[in-house]
């Protein structure tokens, strides 16, 4: 992992504890996390070995990698992320300029927007980790779905567009995910990556009992300055951001959940109205932000 004792954004030692927070879905366990003093960037201090992450994802309710619909909250996130298929695409041929291209997919889980892009007659790699989601990609939609390790043999500057859909907040060497992704991406490139925002109206509102925290899984809590800052400085410049909707619903049931709160559920769809509502009129409060990145410095 990048040193705990620096912040991985600016460099400063001058790192402050900011709260605990707890492991809701697998292990129970509490994490620190910490807050840079000097440019503000947060994150989690004490997680586990990068050779033992993989047992904190061993959970039936870790529904990004399967398709288990049992109960209304697992529903509503399927019905997201179909919902978010056709917006993705769009914006994809959109920065891109493209109608079709050269796509990877960093952290493409069970395939469904890589599929979706084959579709579209995009030449679409897709990269994970979990070999039970890699695989399923394969059997169910034939995806060229590889483990990281075989980024390394993809060609320079032989890329389009490279997606990150909550990614980089997973990994244990961000930087050596950005020069990978510098080298692999056209000079006129486009790399699109979605963050849970650490600034959000519903961070704000749940503190420690945010869902989108997700520790220990959720190395790194960006907001829309420290994530500006962080790519600069390898690099890249960001041109855009724009919100995700439906994630705050998601999240904010999920919240309450987190807080053994009563009737979560509808808590969590009244919270989610009031503060979509209130989003409208603040720039970047989402609960998730997609940011576009391209080479060269702002």
């Amino acid at each position: 992992m990048a040193d705990p004792t620096r912040c991985l954004v600016c460099g400063s030692e001058a790192l402050i504890y900011h709260f605990s927070a707890v492991d809701s879905l697998v292990s129970g366990e509490t994490f620190r996390i910490m807050r840079c003093g000097d440019c503000g960037f947060i994150f989690t201090a004490n997680p586990p070995d990068k050779e033992r992450i993989g047992t904190y994802y061993l959970s039936d309710d870790y529904i990004s990698h399967t398709d288990r619909k049992r109960n209304v909250t697992e529903a509503l996130y399927h019905f997201a992320r179909r919902f978010m298929l056709g917006r993705k695409a769009k914006l994809v041929t959109g920065v891109c300029r493209k109608k079709s291209g050269t796509l990877l997919d960093i952290g493409s889980g069970t395939g469904y927007f890589a599929a979706f892009m084959e579709e579209k007659g995009w030449k679409v790699k897709g990269v994970e980790i979990s070999d039970m989601a890699r695989n399923y990609s394969v059997s169910r939609f034939g995806i060229d779905a590889v483990p990281p390790d075989a980024v390394r043999n993809l060609a320079d500057k032989s890329v389009d567009c490279i997606t990150l859909w909550h990614v980089l907040e997973h990994f244990y060497d961000p930087d050596h995910w950005m020069k990978e992704i510098a080298r692999i991406l056209k000079d006129d490139g486009k790399c699109i990556m979605a963050l849970p925002n650490i600034n959000s109206a519903d961070s704000k509102r749940f503190c420690n009992n945010w869902a989108a925290l997700d520790v220990p899984r959720h190395l790194w809590h960006f907001g829309p300055e420290t994530l500006n800052k962080f790519v600069q400085q390898r690099g890249f410049r960001c041109t855009m951001s724009k919100g995700m909707p439906l994630d705050l619903f998601y999240i904010s049931i999920i919240s309450y959940k987190n807080s053994r709160t009563r009737l979560a559920f509808i808590r969590g769809i009244a919270t989610g109205t009031f503060l979509a509502i209130r989003n409208i009129f603040i720039r970047n409060s989402s609960s998730s932000l997609i940011y576009v990145i391209e080479k060269g410095h702002a």
